[in-house]
């Protein structure tokens, strides 16, 4: 099971999907807990423009879960990304992984869903009930 860490402040210099974030020159970071649809998915591209709107230049806290306590054991998905949920707005005080979830962007990816964060599936069940972003009927 993955343990909290400390968070770093970093800022987002490209947003590569709606849910994939470059921080700094190099530092790839996946929205932790959560998935949003890929950009070749239906309502991948608004979500994806929500993100850049929302991230794109700004300064982020940046939460990392660890497997062992360590800075070397960041959680990292099959690509390769860092595992993340990034706060930003006035004091950086606002969750960007909440927030996806609460418009209905994303859904909740369990296995990338630290212990402390299980409060994501209300925040997903919200928005399924009030049919928004993705569970919109069609």
């Amino acid at each position: 099971a993955a343990t909290f860490a400390a968070a770093n402040i970093g800022i987002v210099k490209k947003v590569l999907s709606g849910d994939l974030v470059q921080i700094g020159d190099s530092f790839l970071a996946r929205l932790t807990g959560i998935r949003a649809p890929e950009r070749n998915e239906p309502l991948g591209p608004e979500i994806h423009d929500f993100t850049k709107r929302e991230l794109e230049g700004q300064t982020v806290k940046l939460f990392t879960w660890t497997k062992d306590n360590t800075a070397a054991g960041i959680v990292y998905d099959e690509q390769g990304y860092a595992r993340v949920q990034i706060f930003y707005g006035k004091a950086a005080a606002v969750s960007f992984n909440e927030v996806m979830l609460k418009k209905g962007y994303a859904r909740v990816d369990p296995k990338f869903l630290p212990d402390d964060l299980k409060h994501f599936y209300g925040l997903e069940k919200e928005a399924r009930e009030k049919g928004l972003g993705i569970w919109k009927a069609r």
